[in-house]
């Protein structure tokens, strides 16, 4: 599989990750870059997703503690970070991958790292994947079905550990899953998790995600301002320790804060409109692209 040039994208990461100095991209990476995107762009998502994050500067890096060679420096203003010691390491299907996936985390820029955020980046990443198939079912295709078939043999015992107690009492074992290092290994397993029971891709997006201190869950965040919208309104300072109490009941405090942070911002309902039902209107269109990805690559 090709390489790609010394320079290019760099993967992004859920959490906040320390990097080096950051210089705006050398011509040699800009036009790779654009080459790279001029072939992803086979696919509607990802021109998309182009489109939207055009204004979002591209970083240039050496060294850091992203997850990937291409990744995002998170945050209401995000930049998409470029590795250039580790790009020609990264094989071009990756770098595409990449790309989308960090414009597509870009594009649903946050304050604080949210679980439904990163799990509706994937699967527009896993849209394009299939939509990019599909156009070259020889060549991309080709390789993104045997990256599914391929971790698709191996997802038994992920998807074991996922399945609930058969009762309260019994001991489980805690799921620890450690997606695969590589971006096409990564999007192969999650494919094929999404075609087979999309539950089983949003639980795998976020046991497999190394999220920051102060991560929440849109659907608690929504949940808490319903029932303690007075309460986080009353508050003077952001809570401390442990746990907060509202209303008479304790909430986590790292909870609590951040609905302390977004609160009069918008920013909530702002991120609830971005995802656009992506685990509702969105799943079906995803369904939709893999069966017409399937029919192209058993030609």
């Amino acid at each position: 599989m090709t390489r790609l040039p010394a320079l290019l994208l760099a993967a992004v990461s859920a959490s906040a990750a320390s990097l080096s100095p950051v210089t705006g991209p050398s011509a040699r990476t800009a036009a790779e870059l654009a080459r790279l995107e001029a072939q992803a762009a086979s696919s509607p998502t990802a021109r998309r997703l182009f489109s939207a994050t055009r204004r979002v500067p591209r970083r240039e890096v050496r060294g850091s503690e992203l997850a990937d060679a291409i990744g995002v420096r998170g945050g209401a203003a995000p930049e998409i970070i470029l590795d250039a010691a580790r790009l020609p390491e990264t094989t071009e299907t990756d770098a595409e991958i990449l790309l989308v996936l960090n414009a597509a985390r870009a594009e649903l820029a946050f304050p604080i790292p949210v679980v439904e955020a990163e799990q509706a980046a994937w699967q527009k990443t896993l849209l394009f994947c299939v939509e990019r198939g599909a156009e070259d079912p020889a060549g991309f295709g080709a390789v993104l079905k045997r990256a599914v078939n391929e971790q698709g043999s191996r997802s038994e015992s992920l998807e074991r550990s996922a399945l609930p107690a058969r009762s309260p009492w019994e001991l489980s074992e805690t799921p620890a899953l450690k997606l695969p290092a590589g971006a096409l290994a990564r999007a192969g397993l999650l494919l094929h998790l999404l075609d087979k029971d999309p539950q089983r891709f949003y639980w795998a997006v976020e046991a497999g995600t190394p999220w920051p201190r102060g991560s929440a869950r849109l659907s608690e965040l929504e949940d808490l301002f319903a029932l303690r919208a007075k309460e986080l309104a009353a508050l003077k300072t952001p809570p401390d320790g442990l746990y907060a109490v509202l209303g008479g009941r304790r909430y986590p405090a790292s909870l609590a804060r951040a609905a302390f942070l977004l609160r009069g911002t918008g920013e909530l309902e702002r991120l609830r409109e971005s995802l656009e039902n992506y685990d509702g209107v969105g799943l079906a269109s995803a369904r939709i692209a893999i069966n017409r990805w399937r029919r192209a690559t058993a030609k």
